[in-house]
C-alpha cells in the first residue's frame, strides 16, 4: 500500500531558493519541477528542464535549486510497504522525466492531498492507494515513450484531449481541417501529428471508436439500427452499414441477431 505524509502542489519560491537535506528524507520523495532546476542527489548533479518529474529514494543525500528565475513544483513524501516496489521502480529513481503535461501529474497530486486531508476514513487508505498507483504508472508510461523516440511537441496534450473527446461524443461530426482549424495549424501537419502519437490515422480512428460504440448499443440497447447509426455520426444508413461490415464482418443487423442469441 502506498500512503502520504505531506505533500503540496503549485509550490513557489524565490530564484534564491535552495533546498538541501544532507541525509535525505525517511519517506520517497515525488517532484515535478516546473522550471529549469539544478539538483545534486548523492555525488550526481543533474540539470532538468521545465516539467520534469523527480523521484528520489529514502536516505540519499540531495540538494536542489532553480538554475535562474522563481522555482516551481508540486511535491509529495511517501511511503509503499510493498518489497518490491525499489526493484519494480528502479529506472524512475534519481533521473529527470520529460513530462508533456504538468497539469496532469498536478491533478493527481491535487486530488491525492484532498484525500490525503478530506476523504472518509473509511474510503482515505485506499483511493490514496489508487490513485498513487496510477501516477506512478504514468510516470512509467512516459519514461517508456521517452526511451522509444517520440515527437515532443506543444500540441501532444491537446491531441490527447481531442481523442478523449472522440471517445465521449462520438455523434459528434469531426473532419481534419476543422479540428487542425481548432488548433491552428494545417490539416496535413495535423494528420501528420496525430498517427505519429497514436499510430493509426485520425479518419481510422474515429471510425474504429463509432463502430465500437455501435457494437456497444446494438448488445445493450432496444434502439433501431436506424438510430444506433445516428448516435454514431452517421448521417447516411448505408455507410453506416458499409463502414461497420468492413470492421467486423458483418452486418449491422447480422450483428444484432448474433447479439440476441448470445
Amino acid at each position: 500500500m502506498y500512503s502520504i505524509s505531506s505533500g503540496g502542489y503549485n509550490s513557489r519560491h524565490p530564484k534564491d531558493f535552495t533546498m538541501s537535506r544532507p541525509n535525505g528524507l525517511a519517506h520517497y520523495l515525488l517532484l515535478i519541477v516546473k522550471c529549469p532546476a539544478l539538483f545534486r542527489i548523492g555525488m550526481e548533479e543533474v540539470k532538468t528542464e521545465s516539467n520534469c518529474a523527480m523521484l528520489i529514494r529514502p536516505h540519499v543525500p540531495y540538494q536542489y535549486r532553480s538554475i535562474n528565475g522563481e522555482y516551481t513544483d508540486d511535491w509529495l513524501h511517501f511511503d509503499c510497504d510493498d518489497p518490491h516496489f525499489p526493484e519494480n521502480t528502479s529506472l524512475l529513481f534519481h533521473r529527470p522525466i520529460p513530462i508533456d503535461s504538468a497539469v496532469r501529474f498536478t491533478l493527481f497530486i491535487q486530488q491525492i492531498m484532498w484525500e490525503h486531508n478530506y476523504a472518509s476514513l473509511d474510503f482515505r487508505a485506499t483511493n490514496i492507494h489508487l490513485l498513487m498507483g496510477v501516477l506512478l504508472n504514468n510516470l512509467a508510461q512516459t519514461l517508456q515513450k521517452k526511451e522509444i523516440p517520440m515527437p515532443c511537441n506543444p500540441y501532444i496534450s491537446k491531441l490527447q484531449n481531442i481523442r478523449l473527446s472522440m471517445q465521449s461524443q462520438p455523434y459528434k461530426s469531426l473532419t481534419p481541417r476543422e479540428t487542425a482549424g481548432e488548433l491552428g495549424i494545417s490539416p496535413s501537419y495535423f494528420q501528420y501529428l496525430y498517427k505519429e502519437l497514436f499510430g493509426i490515422s485520425f479518419k481510422a480512428d474515429l471510425i474504429h471508436i463509432r463502430i465500437d460504440y455501435a457494437k456497444d448499443l446494438i448488445q445493450n440497447t432496444d434502439l433501431k439500427l436506424s438510430q444506433i447509426a445516428e448516435q454514431c455520426g452517421y448521417n447516411n444508413e448505408i455507410h453506416f452499414y458499409r463502414q461497420f461490415k468492413a470492421k467486423t464482418g458483418m452486418t449491422p443487423g447480422q450483428y444484432q441477431e448474433k447479439a440476441k442469441g448470445i
